[in-house]
């Protein structure tokens, strides 16, 4: 059984697995879902974190060495820890994430995918944005249930906007990490066809749900299933 790291995306936090941790630990799995820099009780300037900061926090999580998982923006947290400590990523799996290249930006990454239309922002103070909760649930969490939506919504955190406007860096020590990717096939934030293309640029084997962007909502058990079976082949 494996330690997995369970890191999520723009505008969240840990909550969003809350229906996933237990179906992986009912596995033996030692999981944990995280925060990211600039959520919760961090007090830190938003425009001064960085992708090193997400790094450093996964990393010191990770003990000897964990099962990264990354969903939607968490791609590129995963992929900044498995380039700064590629010796404690034992597999990165990417759900409906950003799988980057070197040299990416996550702003950059987002405007050249095939979407035409996404959820609104809204400021949050001068260094950070947040979903406009008006509208975000079609894009977001199809596939989830109202009750689920509207919970997602409440949760949803101002995200900051300096590590997504930072070029990423990665060397040959990120290369040689196993990935795989989960492709949601129903996604409306990040099309199919988008995440079928970073898992081959990648090198991911990929894996498809038929589900929308927030599989941890429309389906935890499928989900939770394909991350144990990757896991356990780690």
């Amino acid at each position: 059984m494996k330690r997995i790291l369970l890191i999520h995306g723009a505008c969240h936090d840990h909550w969003c697995w809350h229906a996933t941790v237990p179906l992986l630990e009912a596995q033996g799995h030692d999981v944990l879902a995280l925060d990211m820099p600039g959520r919760g009780n961090d007090t830190r300037d938003p425009a001064a974190l960085t992708l090193a900061d997400h790094a450093e926090t996964i990393l010191g999580a990770a003990g000897d060495g964990a099962v990264l998982v990354g969903h939607s923006a968490g791609g590129f947290s995963i992929s900044a820890a498995a380039q700064a400590a590629p010796e404690k990523a034992l597999h990165l799996i990417y759900v409906a994430a950003l799988l980057p290249q070197d040299g990416d930006t996550l702003v950059g990454k987002m405007r050249s995918f095939e979407a035409k239309e996404r959820p609104r922002f809204r400021r949050a103070g001068t260094d950070a944005y947040i979903f406009d909760p008006e509208g975000a649930a079609p894009f977001l969490y199809n596939g989830a249930t109202e009750a689920e939506a509207a919970a997602a919504l409440d949760h949803i955190v101002p995200e900051p906007n300096a590590p997504h406007q930072e070029e990423i860096r990665l060397e040959p020590g990120f290369d040689a990490v196993p990935k795989s990717y989960i492709r949601c096939t129903e996604d409306r934030m990040i099309p199919a066809a988008d995440q079928e293309r970073m898992a081959a640029q990648g090198k991911a084997a990929r894996y498809d749900l038929a589900t929308g962007h927030s599989p941890f909502l429309s389906d935890p058990r499928g989900l939770a299933a394909l991350i144990h079976r990757i896991a356990e082949s780690s």
